[in-house]
């Protein structure tokens, strides 16, 4: 059977669920603040404690977040021209705890170079101290969707997760054989354009690539996971944890349950749901 449609997934927030990723982020951040005497910028708080507040209430709109007089959240816009910069701009409005770190970060003095290089380490931190011992999981029933669509759409993980040490993630969400393609590193927003026409090339057949509006693409950032796939015709659905109402995604949910709900009628239809 030909697979004429594709399925593009993000990683963390959509597959990857848990709050120890981005908190185990924060506290390298405030290893790498502590060690540059600025942790004074926090205003008394940990960027964990700040973090953990916003998770319990809900919102990511955290009172330490220090404002312009127009009402933007000072350094939003003033990008650097180092490679991390262009990968990973500072977001706003906030979709996400780990863009909520970035920001706290760069307020607080330090460059999205030394974020990269606190997410990449605290991706390490995790491993060491066990997936397992973590609220690390896939949603519920993720593992038998992904293998029922495969049967009738390609099926592309696309991560800015770095490649190193990746599989064990994988391995502990029970997703080690769920895809046809998994590419890490993707460096989205920014790198969203090559992911795509790497994921629409994926179906195995080297003369044709998936037509952009037979593309699905799933995640909980507009900006790095749905804006270019929508912008092409494809279909986008959007996990809208904290209910920020950003961009205008096909479908707007608020959990793993309701996509998969759409995935599985998409993947059923003849035409683009």
């Amino acid at each position: 059977m030909t697979r004429e449609k594709l399925l593009l997934l993000d990683f963390d927030g959509t597959l990857c669920l848990g709050d120890a990723p981005v908190l185990f982020y924060a506290d390298r951040v405030d290893a790498l603040l502590a060690e540059r005497g600025l942790s004074r910028h926090l205003a008394g708080s940990s960027v964990h404690e700040i973090v953990s507040r916003a998770f319990s209430a809900n919102s990511l709109l955290v009172p330490q977040i220090q404002y312009d007089d127009a009402g933007t959240p000072l350094t939003v816009g003033s990008e650097a021209t180092h490679e991390d910069a262009k990968a990973h701009p500072v977001s706003w409005p906030l979709q996400d705890g780990y863009q909520l770190v970035q920001l706290l970060a760069r307020q607080a003095g330090l460059t999205d170079a030394d974020s990269g290089q606190s997410f990449r380490a605290a991706r390490r931190d995790l491993l060491a101290h066990g997936l397992e011992n973590t609220d690390v999981h896939a949603p519920s029933g993720a593992s038998e969707l992904l293998a029922e669509t495969r049967r009738r759409a390609v099926v592309v993980l696309a991560t800015n997760s770095p490649a190193e040490a990746f599989a064990p993630w994988l391995h502990a969400l029970g997703l080690s054989d769920a895809f046809d393609l998994v590419i890490n590193d993707a460096r989205k927003p920014l790198g969203m354009p090559a992911a795509l026409l790497s994921a629409r090339g994926a179906g195995g057949d080297a003369q044709a690539r998936t037509a952009a509006d037979q593309v699905l693409s799933a995640g909980d950032i507009w900006a790095n996971d749905l804006e270019h796939v929508h912008a092409l015709g494809g279909t986008t659905v959007l996990i809208d944890r904290f209910g920020t109402g950003l961009g205008t995604p096909d479908h707007r949910v608020e959990d793993f349950d309701a996509l998969a709900q759409t995935i599985d009628a998409w993947s059923h239809s003849t035409a683009t749901v």
